[in-house]
């Protein structure tokens, strides 16, 4: 399997989650807390230093109760 990395696509998915979570009024520990995950995991995907999985894409996305799509739009 061939590990792909866009930096640029991971800089501004990053950048779109954080939009989101703080237009929400919520903390890094608050989105990890409801998508099961850890708040430095939730950080390094803000800051596109994390290839995130499209199962962490659904969790973030469904606890900012938006569709993928408007991540990655």
């Amino acid at each position: 399997m061939q590990y792909v990395k866009d930096e640029a696509f991971l800089i501004d998915l990053g950048k779109r989650i954080r939009e989101l979570r703080e237009a929400k009024n919520l903390t890094q520990l608050e989105l990890a807390v409801l998508c099961g995950n850890h708040a430095e995991q939730i950080g390094r995907i803000e800051r596109g230093k994390s290839n995130v999985t499209i199962c962490t894409l659904k969790k973030i996305a469904e606890a900012l109760e938006v569709k993928i799509s408007d991540l990655t739009d």
